[in-house]
């Protein structure tokens, strides 16, 4: 187990909270995008833990630092504690684990189709990168209830305006009247957006059941082979 220092904490949607970590040793933090880490801390009277993955890229000039976002869950004990402790809060970690990532990868196109926080490892993989400059087309379709709850959007936004070979999509489940994008679920936005001729392989975040139909659609509908395809369940 390591120890880490909560430094920098903001709100990413009504729900969801952002909290950036450093390890209190301040050696780095090794670990390839789309891997996941434990935090354990005193949650109300409780010693608990829970697995985050990890929302950002490696970097070099802060090798010791991460990022993670944390949904609020009532009956959550470790995500309510999360959500109000106080920068400068230590908390223990173990890790990173995890074979959810791109390595060995990084030629292919991709798509990643996350919901919600599922989104985390998938900026991970994204940030690292895009930020090696040219390579291989790849695309984000993200699926959230409302505009409120589409995370790290002006981010994303400003990637995909930087970086031709980068997409990002939006689908909404329960729009207002007014919004211009794609709606409904992200499973029934996949056959339109991806294409099985380009190759690609598609990493897949988010709740069990939006995970095991996206990758049915794959399979059923546009003839991917099962090993282009990976997936990480956050239930």
């Amino acid at each position: 187990m390591r120890e880490v220092i909560v430094r920098q904490t903001e709100m990413l949607s009504p729900n969801v909270r952002g909290l950036t970590l450093a390890c209190v040793d301040g050696e780095p933090l090794t670990f390839v995008p789309g891997q996941w880490v434990n935090l354990e801390l005193d949650a109300f009277g409780t010693r608990d833990k829970r697995a985050y993955s990890i929302a950002s890229a490696p970097n070099p000039s802060a090798p010791s630092t991460f990022e993670i976002a944390v949904t609020r869950v009532d009956e959550g004990l470790v995500s309510r504690a999360l959500h109000e402790v106080p920068e400068g809060t230590v908390v223990a970690m173990d890790g990173p684990h995890g074979f959810f990532t791109r390595e060995g990868e990084q030629s292919v196109p991709a798509w990643f189709v996350g919901t919600g926080t599922g989104v985390c490892p998938l900026r991970s993989m994204l940030q690292s990168e895009l930020a090696a400059g040219d390579g291989p087309p790849l695309a984000l379709l993200l699926g959230v209830r409302n505009e409120a709850e589409i995370l790290y959007r002006a981010e994303f936004e400003k990637l995909a305006a930087e970086h031709p070979r980068f997409s990002f999509y939006v689908t909404l489940s329960r729009p207002p009247e007014d919004w211009a994008g794609l709606r409904g679920y992200v499973q029934a936005q996949a056959p339109g957006l991806i294409d099985p001729k380009q190759k690609p392989h598609v990493y897949i975040c988010g709740l069990s059941d939006m995970v095991g139909s996206v990758r049915k659609v794959l399979k059923e509908q546009l003839g991917f082979d099962r090993r282009s395809i990976h997936s990480e369940r956050y239930d």
